[in-house]
C-alpha cells in the first residue's frame, strides 16, 4: 500500500478518563502488547525458517538483470513463491491472530484492532528481511502507547466529543476557541 497523496496530519485530544475507564485502557493497551509480542515472534520464526529454506537460496542465487526484465520478474516470482511457501505474509499473520480473538485477548481488543496490530509486527519484521531497518525488538511491560483501527468505521472509533472503542466512551477535551484543534477535527 502506497502513502497518500493527500497531505495529512495527527491531532492529539486529551481524553478525560476516570480511574474505572483508565484500568480498562490500560488492559487493552497491555493485551495490545501481548499481541504484538506474539506476533513478532511468529514472524520471525516465519522469517528463519524462509532464510534457511533451500528454495530462498536458490532464489538468491538467481541471477539479477536490468529493471523489467524477464531475469527479475524469474527472480521476483521465485521469491515471491517462498513467502507464500512459508505463510510470511500480511494477511497470514491476520489469520494468526484470529485464534487470539477468541481467547482472554478477545474480550479486551475486537479483530480490527487485532489485524492492525499484526500489520505493525509484520512491517516492522518485512523491513528488517529487506534490509531497510535492523532487527525489530520485543516491547516490555508498557512499551504500547498506542493501538490504531483501520478505519474510522470500525474498531476505535471518534465521534463529534468523545471516543468509542469497543463498548468504552471517552470524553475529549477540547478547548473551544484552540483554531489547531478546530482545524484538526
Amino acid at each position: 500500500m502506497g502513502r497518500a497523496k493527500t497531505p495529512s496530519f495527527v491531532t492529539e485530544i486529551p481524553l478525560r478518563v476516570s480511574p474505572s475507564e483508565e484500568r480498562i485502557l490500560l488492559s487493552r493497551l497491555e493485551a495490545g502488547r501481548q499481541v504484538y509480542n506474539a506476533c513478532l515472534g511468529e514472524s520471525l520464526r516465519r522469517l528463519n525458517l524462509l532464510r534457511q529454506s533451500k528454495a530462498y537460496q536458490a532464489a538468491c542465487k538467481l541471477p539479477c538483470g536490468p529493471k523489467g526484465s524477464p531475469q527479475v520478474k524469474a527472480r521476483g516470482k521465485a521469491f515471491a513463491a517462498v513467502r507464500a511457501t512459508h505463510g510470511f505474509s500480511e494477511f497470514s499473520l491476520h489469520t494468526y491472530v484470529v485464534p487470539l480473538s477468541r481467547s482472554w485477548i478477545g474480550e479486551h481488543l475486537d479483530s480490527v484492532t487485532l489485524q492492525t496490530v499484526a500489520t505493525r509486527a509484520y512491517r516492522a519484521v518485512n523491513d528488517y528481511f529487506l534490509g531497510k531497518r535492523g532487527r525489530p525488538r520485543f516491547k516490555g511491560y508498557n512499551q504500547m502507547d498506542s493501538l490504531e483501527a483501520k478505519s474510522d468505521q470500525a474498531g476505535i472509533r471518534w465521534r463529534t466529543d468523545h471516543v468509542e472503542w469497543f463498548g468504552l466512551n471517552l470524553k475529549a477535551v477540547i478547548p473551544p476557541n484552540d483554531p489547531v484543534i478546530a482545524h484538526g477535527l
